[in-house]
């Protein structure tokens, strides 16, 4: 009897490129700052991982073609932890110019940077739950319907309702203010800044990689989008818990259930994806959960997927390195970890 052996899916990524360590508690937030990826803790600690490493498994071009993995010949360091604030890390946001910007339950706004603690602001028996920092040594903080910015724009903004979210555009000078009523693009020098008013708290904002264009929402409620000099905002599409661009403009939408690819052409589905996302800064691919807690990368309107991470408890954040070469993912279980993604695992993928 002539009995043919089933194929093995490849094993996830993970497994091979990655390396995983578990918290006794929960993780907050997740940005990258160059090589390092930064993980906001509940206990007010901030803990970093490296994703590559003297001795870390490398994927390498194969003599005739294809690639070919190289085991590690060292384990990963452990991870490096920082006490930031008392009570809790709340924020987390890259500062262009090294290291994280940080706030806390203690009301106090930190910068990490080389194993370096640098108190910014403090506002006491505040929570500090939205930060942001752009170029030029910009940095923003809210508390309540305050927005303190600080740098070479310095000033206050008083908003309509409590500040949700903030997020400066690529080049520094627009900060998008999200707030319970609506979402506002705020820049230096400017008396009318675009506006668009809702009844929700708008707590979801995205740049694309231009910085002309801006999309936000509300966790479950529509997603707007506005191109920076368009003369009005337009919606495109609802329910999202999470929002981004890919390279070539797409707007890609998240939540309970779906992933979206949205071009002004249509808007394409991923099956059996759902939040939360990364768009990958210089390929079309997106990072994103599945159904059990997996974690998968895929391109909008191409079928199929590659498993980062098999089926786990289900992932809180995920973040692509600057170069992205690497991803970085948090799970509701207080696990955090690292995946290598080398440029010649996707030789064929498209980029801007």
């Amino acid at each position: 009897m002539n009995v043919l052996s089933q194929v093995r899916p490849p094993p996830p990524l993970h497994d091979l490129l990655g390396v995983s360590f578990e918290f006794n508690t929960s993780i907050t937030a997740l940005v990258w700052d160059r090589a390092f990826a930064y993980f906001g803790l509940a206990d007010g600690s901030v803990a970093i991982l490296r994703a590559n490493w003297d001795g870390a498994p490398s994927v390498k071009p194969r003599a005739g073609g294809g690639a070919e993995l190289s085991a590690g010949t060292a384990p990963p360091p452990p991870p490096a932890i920082f006490p930031l604030h008392k009570g809790g890390v709340l924020a987390l946001a890259s500062d262009p110019l090294g290291g994280v910007i940080s706030g806390g339950a203690d009301g106090k706004v930190q910068r990490l940077h080389d194993g370096e603690i640098a108190e910014i602001a403090e506002k006491p028996r505040r929570e500090i739950r939205v930060v942001a920092a752009g170029r030029g040594g910009r940095r923003a903080y809210a508390n309540g319907r305050h927005v303190e910015m600080l740098g070479p724009d310095a000033r206050r903004l008083t908003m309509p309702g409590p500040v949700t979210a903030l997020a400066y555009d690529p080049a520094g000078l627009h900060l998008a203010v999200g707030y319970e009523g609506g979402v506002s693009l705020e820049a230096c020098g400017v008396r009318r800044n675009p506006k668009f008013e809702s009844n929700a708290a708008f707590s979801l904002l995205a740049w694309d990689n231009s910085g002309e264009k801006i999309a936000a929402a509300s966790a479950g409620g529509d997603v707007v989008v506005r191109d920076r000099n368009a003369a009005d905002w337009t919606i495109a599409g609802g329910q999202a818990t999470a929002l981004g661009f890919s390279p070539d403009g797409t707007l890609i939408t998240a939540g309970a259930d779906f992933v979206h690819g949205t071009r002004p052409d249509g808007t394409q589905s991923v099956k059996n994806a759902l939040a939360p996302i990364a768009c990958h800064p210089r390929l079309n691919l997106v990072a994103c959960a599945a159904a059990g807690g997996a974690i998968l990368l895929v391109r909008p309107g191409t079928p199929g997927a590659m498993t980062i991470r098999d089926e786990g408890a289900a992932p809180t954040f995920l973040a692509f390195s600057p170069d992205g070469e690497a991803l970085a993912f948090a799970a509701a279980d207080g696990e955090a970890g690292t995946v290598i993604l080398p440029s010649l695992l996707f030789r064929n993928g498209d980029s801007k």
